[in-house]
């Protein structure tokens, strides 16, 4: 189970989710729906989260097993 950070990192970034989606060219719920892991990016859309924020695809998401 993958538990997301991105909230957190939006945070310290002082970031509005609206900054992040818009630039993304995706939707505010499915944003939203990554910042609170009812759904996940594609990888290659995780990548460049991660790098927009300036950090790892790790620092965003955190492996939990069951």
């Amino acid at each position: 189970m993958l538990k997301p950070k991105i909230r957190v990192k939006l945070a310290e970034l002082e970031l509005k989710q609206s900054d992040i989606y818009k630039e993304f060219e995706v939707t505010q719920k499915q944003f939203s729906n990554w910042v609170t892991g009812t759904s996940a990016p594609r990888l290659e859309l995780a990548f460049k989260l991660a790098k927009r924020l300036g950090c790892k695809v790790d620092d965003l998401w955190e492996y939990k097993e069951e």
